[in-house]
């Protein structure tokens, strides 16, 4: 941090000598702490030089057409206590200003501007316009009676406040391979060869789950490959017929979904943890692939047998109960942990008798069923708009 924004920030606090920030009707004083803690993180910080050679530091609240009006305090310039602590200098008996933007914990300008105001008419300068534009109330001069009616009237404050309905969030989810265990007791039951080899995967990204906070506690998502995987069984033999299957199954899983903020956090970040419940939709796509072949070795000269493939999709829909627990970091971002209970339609393949041969025995693939229904751990960040 450079010497001119030390100055900025030490001569702001020097000048906290009205701490005008009275208690709001239905704030308690716990929250009301913190909701300015939140406003010294966003307010416009001011220190003017004036050409007598005064200096003047506290929050840029407004810029008329010849004068700036300076809070000298910290607290938000609600209610009607702090409006005769306005300290008022006209924009032509003003040397030069120190001034930085507020903004939140990532967003915050580390840097004050320097601004030259010219003379002798600095009038709708360069400077003087800048100022105006950053003002708390840019519009007008107000002593707005409540919090409410300052937000919807300081475009800095609705900044500072501002209610983040839209979330996207990203992460891993893991559990339980559900699947390879039962294709491998299908497949015993058969006269194929035992298995040579299998691969079941179990931990999965997430990176298009997208929801939208309809009130304060009621959240609305959807989520595109929320959970995929992919399965494989397989095996070859060497003796009298040479035998070679290739069995794999892939899932992806989609889900819309309701949330209910059981404890919640508000615009004033009162509370840095939410603790969610909901319920969801799940829709299932599975794919189950089966290659085959058999050759017979009668003589070098004589090869026998071919190769099959055998494929199945279905569409299979689901319940999911969820519960999660997010901790922000600050008002955009929070990292997430949950746990997802889901209960989804059992996958239904045919039987299927296999082509082998003549003089083969048959070999025929029973109709069995592979469940998708699994408890999900999941870790994530979430990013707020």
């Amino acid at each position: 941090m450079n010497l001119k924004t030390n100055t900025l920030l030490f001569l702001a606090l020097m000048m906290h000598v009205a701490e005008a920030s009275a208690q709001q009707t239905g704030f308690s004083p716990e929250m009301w702490t913190v909701i300015e803690e939140r406003w010294r993180e966003s307010q416009p910080v001011i220190v003017v030089y004036t050409s007598s050679g005064e200096v003047i530091a506290g929050q840029q609240i407004h810029a008329s057409s010849d004068s700036l009006f300076i809070y000298p305090g910290d607290g938000l310039p609600v209610g009607t206590q702090w409006v005769g602590e306005l300290k008022i200098v006209g924009v032509n008996d003003i040397d030069s200003v120190l001034f930085q933007e507020g903004g939140n914990k990532l967003l915050r300008d580390k840097k004050a501007d320097v601004m030259v105001f010219p003379s002798p008419n600095a009038r709708y300068s360069k400077p003087h316009v800048q100022l105006r534009n950053g003002s708390v109330y840019k519009d007008s001069l107000l002593d707005p009676p409540d919090l409410e009616v300052a937000i919807s009237q300081s475009k800095v404050m609705r900044k500072a406040f501002r209610r983040k309905r839209v979330r996207y969030s990203l992460g891993v989810n893991f559990g339980s391979d559900v699947i390879t265990n039962d294709i491998k007791s299908m497949l015993q039951g058969t006269s194929l060869p035992k298995s040579y080899e299998s691969y079941g995967g179990h931990i999965n990204g997430e990176f298009l789950d997208l929801s939208f906070r309809v009130k304060d506690r009621l959240i609305l998502g959807g989520s595109l490959f929320t959970r995929t995987s992919y399965t494989n069984v397989y095996t070859y033999t060497y003796d009298e017929g040479d035998v070679y299957y290739d069995l794999d199954v892939s899932y992806r899983e989609h889900k819309v979904y309701a949330e209910y903020a059981i404890v919640k956090t508000d615009r004033f970040f009162s509370r840095k943890f939410e603790v969610l419940a909901g319920a969801g939709l799940l829709i299932g796509q599975p794919e189950w692939r089966f290659f085959f072949s058999y050759y017979s070795y009668e003589d070098p000269e004589n090869i026998e047998g071919g190769y099959l493939y055998y494929n199945y999709e279905d569409i299979l829909l689901g319940a999911q109960i969820k519960g999660a627990f997010h901790y922000y970091f600050f008002p955009g971002l929070s990292l997430w942990t949950a746990i997802d209970f889901n209960l989804v339609q059992p996958f239904v393949i045919s039987e299927r008798e296999l082509d082998v041969p003549d003089g083969v025995s048959p070999i025929t693939i029973p109709q069995h069923e592979l469940g998708f229904s699994s408890v999900r751990f999941k870790l994530g960040l979430s990013i707020y708009f």
